[in-house]
């Protein structure tokens, strides 16, 4: 390949990402960048592919951010759209002439999306997934991970997804495609390992836009919606062109990513939300059942909309923006209790490696890492962050100081007001099970349940078992030592709403009932809605949630 090839193709690969970002990409970044230019961004995974083998198809269209209510709300008021021509008419609560819409399903906790899909892709919460936010911090490996950057502004890890299966190799569990062991393709998703084949855009189009969302795009030039939906238009033609040449698969992902980051950006986000939803992605919906249909496969596939969580609109100023630099933000109380805390980069050069503290931001939640610090009191000594932090020393004063600073803004005057709960645990080594996180009172930890039954919060769904999820098990120190999460959810006004992140116009992450309530629709052109209803429900149970999707999956591809 000649050098006027490889420049050209570096310009397409890296785009608008080589005006914006403050200095220039690495050797590896730009040669990850040529790789997916010059191949589209189509993989093989497999070779040979599974054979195709009989039975029945499944269509997961995983659409980021769309709450139960605006998939709702967007499908009903677009009669004549393919969604809702292949739903058919309501047949009653939840029920539609070919497709049943699961009440109640829940997201996990964080409700944020790289740590959502993984539980879709596995059926495990994060502290067994191993993957616990879209930003997280590995103790047993002293390394940072953002594949969905929120405090730091790197695209690396961003491109290691779409290159290298990042996510996938950072999971600790089977994936929905090693369990089902069907030909399966996905496109864009974070999670395909095990899957035949893997299709994207190019990295100009998806990962610059993940990187420049961890800024914060409000207050900036407007953005306009065909910005986003090109990513998710981009990401269809790929999938139709691999559909073309290899055939409809026995399990096919379709990814669409767009509509969270607009959401994130637009100025009245839920209404605009919605009209994404009827004029950019219910088309894109139709060319892929088209598709189907041409292959004379439609009437055998089960399709299913499903989400990772909502959005709650919040104020996109700095009063409400917990963000990670600046003063007066949460950084500032680690940094005034005495702890020196990692540079907000993805990777630290070796000087800085002495950090005694660690951040990761998931919108409604913060996830607050904290070493041992004997094994490190002096400037320039590496913390053993294999060992845990002693709970008197290192976590207490942690716990204190933010319980403070909300309590009355003494470390940063921002923070009041700003939290809902202060969460702690005293720290267990890496190769023993994480405990539950608690609840911090000001002096004491309290269990969660019993916090709960004394002050009852039934705006924050299924807060324990989900707490439970995130926080307890052999992944569950991926979710740091002390825990915060802001004050948010609908119910409450706009000027009470915070999130850990630059400025927006909404975010998500929380256990709220808006950012909590995901979309899960099951349809078959063929059945009948009671039909479809009959499968899924023995497998969802009374508590359906994001957990469902890969047992549901499994059934529906065994079905006969």
């Amino acid at each position: 390949m000649g050098a006027g090839v490889v420049l050209l193709l570096v310009g397409v690969a890296t785009g608008a990402w080589w005006l914006l970002r403050p200095g220039p990409p690495t050797r590896e970044t730009l040669t990850e960048a040529v790789e997916l230019a010059t191949t589209g961004g189509d993989r093989l995974l497999r070779e040979p592919m599974r054979p195709l083998t009989p039975g029945p198809r499944v269509l997961l269209f995983a659409l980021d951010g769309v709450g139960a209510n605006e998939f709702r709300q967007a499908v009903s008021e677009h009669s004549s759209g393919s969604i809702h021509a292949l739903l058919g008419p309501e047949r009653g609560e939840h029920l539609f002439e070919h497709g049943f819409a699961v009440p109640g399903a829940l997201s996990i906790l964080p409700s944020t999306t790289v740590a959502a899909w993984a539980s879709v892709y596995t059926g495990q919460p994060p502290a067994r997934t191993g993957v616990p936010g879209n930003e997280w911090f590995a103790r047993d490996e002293v390394r940072f991970y953002a594949p969905a950057p929120v405090s730091v502004h790197a695209k690396e890890d961003v491109l290691h997804t779409f290159t290298d299966g990042l996510v996938g190799k950072a999971l600790k569990v089977p994936t929905l495609f090693e369990l089902a062991d069907v030909r399966s393709f996905v496109s864009l998703a974070h999670v395909y390992r095990g899957a035949d084949f893997f299709t994207t855009p190019e990295p100009s189009a998806a990962a610059d836009l993940l990187v420049d969302f961890a800024r914060g795009l409000v207050g900036a030039p407007d953005i306009e919606r065909e910005t986003y939906a090109e990513l998710d238009q981009s990401s269809v033609a790929h999938l139709l062109e691999a559909l073309g040449q290899y055939g409809v698969p026995r399990l096919q992902v379709v990814y669409f990513p767009g509509v969270d980051l607009y959401t994130h950006v637009a100025s009245e986000p839920l209404e605009q939300q919605r009209r994404y939803v009827r004029e950019v992605l219910d088309p894109l919906v139709g060319r892929v059942l088209d598709a189907y249909a041409e292959a004379g496969v439609l009437d055998d596939t089960y399709v299913l909309f499903v989400s990772d969580h909502g959005h709650t609109p919040v104020p996109g100023d700095d009063r409400h923006a917990l963000s990670a630099q600046g003063e007066d933000e949460p950084t500032t109380v680690l940094e005034r209790a005495g702890f020196r805390l990692r540079p907000l980069r993805l990777e630290v050069e070796p000087p800085a490696r002495d950090f005694q503290a660690v951040v990761a931001y998931q919108g409604a939640m913060a996830y607050v890492y904290l070493a041992d610090r004997s094994t490190c009191p002096e400037p320039g000594q590496r913390c053993d962050w294999n060992r845990p932090p002693r709970w008197e020393e290192d976590v207490l004063p942690v716990a204190r100081a933010f319980h403070r600073a909300n309590l009355t803004g003494e470390g940063a005057a921002d923070m009041k007001g700003a939290l809902d709960f202060v969460f702690a645990r005293a720290g267990r080594p890496v190769s023993e099970d994480a405990p539950p996180f608690q609840v911090f009172d000001g002096e004491r930890l309290i269990p969660l349940a019993d916090h709960l039954t004394a002050h009852p919060r039934p705006d924050l769904l299924n807060l324990a078992e989900r707490m439970e999820g995130l926080g307890a098990g052999p992944q569950g120190h991926r979710a740091g030592d002390v825990l915060l999460l802001t004050r948010t959810g609908l119910e409450r006004p706009l000027s009470e709403r915070f999130y850990f992140a630059g400025h927006y116009h909404s975010w998500h992450g929380s256990p709220s009932a808006q950012d909590s309530r995901v979309t899960f629709v099951v349809a078959r052109r063929d059945e009948e809605g009671e039909r479809v209803r009959s499968r899924t429900e023995p497998v969802v149970g009374p508590r359906p949630s994001l957990l469902h999707v890969t047992p549901l999956i499994r059934e529906l591809l065994g079905a006969r």
